[in-house]
């Protein structure tokens, strides 16, 4: 379904190349190298991103493709296909009634680049207990330290308002605190 669903929405030889050129740009790991995806066609390059992200993550490694490549109305497309399958994840961005924390995700691990005094002030207020500050700090980078805590341990409303409080209070310069202005929180 997967396939189908990429081949439709990319099926143009322009799109494809901008959507592989942004596969292939794509931070972090796993990582889709050149010699995976060169000179194949939208089923063999879902494949590939099938066997490198899983298809747990598949869905949403497309739409975050589909974003960076500024195709974001083909992202909300692949994203509203899914969701009758119940694949409406964090990870989306589709629906404004979302917390800032959750539409944003993206940007925050891309922006956020201190560490220590966030992850200080979340454990003193009870976002995270000690013992995930010490499993997330173990993380090899900044990226998989933020997605981790994005992903796993905001999943309430009220740890989200307080971890995007603290940003406002700690980094009031980000650029994607700016945006968020008075929404998601205190």
């Amino acid at each position: 379904l997967v396939h189908t669903v990429v081949d439709k929405l990319v099926g143009t030889p322009q799109l494809k190349k901008d959507f592989i050129s942004e596969l292939l740009d794509r931070e972090g790991e796993p990582r889709v190298y050149k010699n995976q995806v060169e000179g194949k066609g939208v089923t063999e390059v879902t494949n590939v991103m099938v066997n490198v992200f899983s298809e747990r993550n598949v869905l949403s490694v497309a739409v975050e493709v589909l974003r960076g490549a500024n195709l974001g109305g083909f992202a909300d497309q692949l994203g509203k296909s899914f969701c009758p399958l119940g694949w409406c994840g964090f990870s989306l961005n589709l629906d404004s009634d979302l917390h800032f924390v959750e539409r944003f995700s993206r940007e925050l691990i891309q922006e956020v680049t201190f560490m220590d005094a966030l992850f200080k002030a979340l454990l003193n207020k009870g976002v995270i207990t000690p013992e995930r500050d010490g499993n997330i700090k173990a993380l090899p980078t900044r990226r998989k330290k933020l997605s981790a805590l994005l992903c796993d341990d905001l999943q309430d409303e009220d740890k989200k308002n307080i971890f995007l409080s603290v940003l406002k209070e700690q980094h009031p310069d980000l650029r994607i605190i700016r945006i968020s202005g008075g929404e998601g929180g205190p």
